[in-house]
């Protein structure tokens, strides 16, 4: 065992940095939750509601991060690896930055309405992280059989969301004719799954942590 492991087993179970993980984890939930009511809405000023609220709590994901970096450089013994400590914090911005840009797009697309199979994409996403969110908050009293199964859940969601993106843009290359149109929902779809996708990242920076420390 290194030193860093053994000086880490000695922390305080207040550790700083579970707080904020927590924090952020919650803000992403809430977020989570925002975005999915996309697919609710049913002109352009909901849309664009929607997205400002899912801006604010984007700004309030980018000071957490903040915070955590400033107090990774700021400290000594961490709880889990640096640079795992890194990957989490990241994983969660960039998952929250993917679905504020989701929601900018469909205000710059214009988008009246949101289809039945990016509503099927949003709620994907609404469930990978609600998966996240628990995760996040086993990471006080790691149990690795618990994580697991969210582990192995948000791997099974990013494989349905692949394969709801393979039929659905399929069908729209097959059936849209308008030029732009293909162009604006092509790009829409293409955003959705990758926020997914993001999920998938994030959910491996927890294995990561949760594996080293089982």
């Amino acid at each position: 065992m290194g030193v860093g492991s053994i000086l880490r087993f000695f922390l305080p179970h207040d550790d700083k940095f579970l707080p904020y993980f927590e924090q952020s984890a919650d803000n992403l939930k809430e977020a989570a939750g925002v975005y999915a009511s996309l697919a609710k809405a049913s002109n352009r000023e909901e849309i664009a509601a929607v997205r400002d609220s899912i801006k604010i709590l984007e700004h309030v994901g980018d000071k957490l991060t903040h915070t955590i970096f400033e107090e990774l450089n700021r400290s000594f013994i961490t709880p889990f690896d640096r640079e795992d400590i890194y990957s989490l914090t990241k994983s969660m911005d960039d998952v929250l930055d993917s679905m504020d840009h989701v929601a900018d797009i469909f205000v710059l697309y214009q988008i009246d309405k949101v289809e039945d199979g990016m509503s099927m994409l949003l709620a994907v996403t609404h469930r990978a992280i609600s998966d996240i969110h628990k995760s996040v908050h086993t990471l006080r009293n790691i149990n690795y059989d618990t994580i697991r199964e969210y582990i192995i859940s948000v791997h099974a969601m990013e494989n349905e969301g692949d394969r709801l993106y393979r039929h659905f843009i399929g069908t729209l290359y097959a059936q849209e004719h308008d030029a732009i149109r293909l162009m604006k929902y092509s790009s829409i779809y293409n955003e959705l799954e990758h926020t997914i996708d993001t999920c998938e990242d994030l959910m491996n920076a927890i294995e990561s942590i949760v594996l080293k420390q089982a």
